[in-house]
């Protein structure tokens, strides 16, 4: 059997570091509906521009979200929306362990996860 390359595991492992964050989780929840511009992901998530700029900046920075500017304005969208499929399924595994423990999950549905 030929030696393991951990180069995949190394880059998937980079990929989980930027998304170990409920913030940024929340942030790819809300690009999975469109493009939305840093105002607009703060108001949601109630927090401030530049804590979401930051985090932006960062999920930028390993090519989670891409950009398009329009005048003044710069909105931010997934860069590949198979992302989202994977913080779903993460979620669908979190909810039947939860379960599976006898603890009873709240609504987390996918349109209504950041509304409760």
């Amino acid at each position: 059997m030929k030696p393991c390359n951990f180069e995949i595991f190394e880059l998937q492992a980079d990929l989980y570091q930027t998304m170990a964050s409920p913030k940024r989780l929340a942030i790819v929840e809300l690009l999975s509906h469109g493009e939305q511009c840093v105002g607009a992901i703060a108001e949601t998530l109630d927090s401030s521009v530049s804590a979401i700029s930051q985090h932006l900046r960062n999920m930028k920075d390993k090519n989670v979200v891409v950009t398009r500017k329009d005048a003044q304005t710069v909105y931010y969208r997934l860069k590949n929306p198979k992302i989202i499929e994977g913080c779903h399924l993460v979620r669908e595994i979190l909810l039947e362990e939860m379960e599976a423990q006898g603890r009873k999950a709240r609504d987390y549905d996918e349109e209504t996860v950041l509304t409760n």
